[in-house]
């Protein structure tokens, strides 16, 4: 193997999990494939020392053990020239850990529902300079923050209706529903459309911050 395509040697693993069966499930994985698991962190503290006091290449952390701590000590280990990668593991796709740190200093973010391909997939990736996360926590993420974007925009019964609209129902439908007038359905509809930048029923439906709110 080769470490950022540059030296021909193995890379230095921690692996960190705050539950020691799952910790020693992921090294003995990672081993078999000829990772070299040079440490493992119980907690957050751990983590941090071995990061600071050990040479390692690829931080492989459990989301519940990454903190600012962590973050900060992986930043300054960089700006001293020790190109640590992060890879960082969630319990799932609807982990709410994972919005903060996609997109921050990991390289690569594994589910832990997924297969182990993925987490090899993931780890070939890093090794030759590249990054990878895994997509259903990357499409998680982009729901849940149009989910937010549209639940700040639109009123509440806007946002029903929205809905009603996005699962085909007609107006009559949602007014028999809700128990309003179609007229103050077609009111609530005319204002979704301003506040979201759409000019039609069809690309009311269509927009993913709406879809999101189903």
């Amino acid at each position: 193997m080769r470490w950022n395509g540059k030296e021909a040697r193995t890379p230095r693993l921690l692996i960190g999990d705050v539950q020691p069966m799952i910790g020693d499930a992921l090294a003995a994985l990672v081993s078999s494939r000829g990772y070299d698991v040079v440490a493992q962190a119980h907690d957050m503290a751990t983590a941090v020392a071995v990061l600071n006091d050990t040479e390692i290449d690829i931080a492989l952390l459990a989301a519940d053990m990454v903190n600012s701590t962590v973050l900060t000590a992986i930043a300054n280990l960089r700006r001293k020239g020790r190109m640590i990668a992060l890879v960082i593991t969630a319990a799932g796709p609807d982990d709410d850990r994972i919005d903060a740190l996609l997109g921050g200093l990991n390289d690569g973010m594994i589910l832990k529902d997924g297969g182990s391909e993925w987490l090899f997939h993931c780890l070939a990736s890093i090794n030759t300079g590249g990054h990878w996360h895994d997509p259903r926590a990357v499409a998680g993420s982009r729901a849940r923050r149009d989910t937010a974007a549209a639940a700040s925009v639109l009123t509440r019964r806007e946002a029903e209706i929205a809905r009603h609209v996005a699962g085909g129902s007609r107006n009559r439908d949602i007014a028999h529903c809700l128990g309003i007038s179609e007229g103050t359905v077609k009111m609530h509809l005319h204002n979704a459309y301003a506040k979201l930048g759409v000019e039609s029923r069809t690309q009311l439906a269509m927009d993913a911050r709406v879809r999101s709110l189903a």
